[in-house]
C-alpha cells in the first residue's frame, strides 16, 4: 500500500509541473544576440514541459529583446502582441545559431500594429530551442555586414519565412533607430520553459540526442575534434570548443540512458 501511495504521489506531482503553466517576466534587459538571449527559465520549471503563457519586459530606445524557448509541436506554437501591447511591434523566431525562422510585423489576422507568428507558413520544420525576439518597428535582424535576413520591402501583415538578401545567414547586427517604447506582453501557446544549458542542448553527452550516452557520441566528438563556435552539439560542456572535457564529459556519463 505505501509503494502505491509513493508511485501515486510522484505521478500526481509529474502532472502537476508538466500542466502548470508560467508567465516569465524579462530580468534586468535581454540581449539581443543569441550570445546574449535570456533564457525562459523559473525554478520547478520543467524543460520543454512547462508551458509558456507569455513574456513580459519593457522596450527601450534601439532596443530588441531576445528570449530562449523551447517548442515540441511547431504547429501549436504562436506567439503574439496583438491586443496586448500598445506600440508598434515586430515578432521574430530565429534557431540557436542565429539563421532566421519566421516574422511577422503587423496582425496578418487583421487590422492593428500587434504582431504574431505561428506556423502557417511551415517555416518552423521541427522541434527544438529557438530564440524569440521583439522588436519595435523598424528594428531589423541583419547580418555582421549589415544586410538583411528579411526582405525589407516585404509584405508587412504577412507571416514570412526569411526572403532577404542574407535569408541563410545568422543574425550579427540590428539597424534602425527607434524610440523607447514601453512595457510589452508576448502572449504564447505550443512554447516551453528551458533548462539552465538553454540552446546547449546535449550537455551531459547525448550528442546525437537518442537518449543514450554510447559509443556513437564518442565519435561523433572525435570526428570534429578542435572544432570551434556556438551551439556545436558535440560541444557538451558548451564552452564553444570540441575538446578533451567534451570527451571526458561522455565518458564520466557514457551509458547513461542506455
Amino acid at each position: 500500500m505505501m509503494r502505491n501511495t509513493v508511485w501515486t504521489l510522484t505521478i500526481s506531482a509529474l502532472l502537476t509541473a508538466a500542466s502548470a503553466q508560467i508567465s516569465y517576466q524579462e530580468q534586468g534587459d535581454a540581449g539581443d544576440l543569441p550570445a546574449t538571449a535570456q533564457l525562459v527559465n523559473v525554478a520547478g520549471a520543467q524543460p520543454c514541459q512547462t508551458p509558456v503563457q507569455s513574456i513580459r519586459g519593457q522596450m527601450d530606445a534601439d532596443d530588441v529583446d531576445m528570449f530562449v524557448i523551447c517548442i515540441t509541436d511547431p504547429a501549436a506554437f504562436s506567439a503574439s502582441t496583438v491586443g496586448t501591447t500598445a506600440w508598434d511591434t515586430q515578432l521574430w523566431l530565429f534557431k540557436c545559431d542565429g539563421r532566421g525562422v519566421v516574422h511577422n510585423d503587423d496582425n496578418p489576422d487583421g487590422a492593428g500594429l500587434g504582431s504574431r507568428i505561428d506556423n502557417r507558413t511551415n517555416c518552423i520544420q521541427q522541434p527544438g530551442i529557438y530564440l524569440l525576439a521583439i522588436s519595435r518597428y523598424n528594428r531589423d535582424p541583419v547580418t555582421a555586414d549589415g544586410l538583411t535576413l528579411w526582405d525589407p520591402l516585404g509584405n508587412n501583415r504577412l507571416v514570412r519565412c526569411p526572403d532577404g538578401i542574407r535569408a541563410d545567414e545568422p543574425v550579427g547586427a540590428w539597424a534602425g533607430a527607434t524610440q523607447a517604447a514601453g512595457e510589452y506582453v508576448i502572449q504564447l501557446t505550443g512554447a516551453y520553459s528551458v533548462s539552465e544549458n538553454g540552446c546547449c542542448v546535449t550537455a551531459g553527452g547525448d550528442v546525437d540526442l537518442d537518449g543514450c550516452v554510447d559509443s556513437a557520441d564518442l565519435l561523433r566528438i572525435l570526428f570534429v575534434f578542435g572544432n570551434t563556435g556556438q551551439f556545436l552539439p558535440e560541444d557538451v560542456t558548451c564552452d564553444g570548443i570540441v575538446d578533451s572535457d567534451d570527451l571526458l564529459t561522455v565518458l564520466f556519463n557514457f551509458g547513461n540512458g542506455c
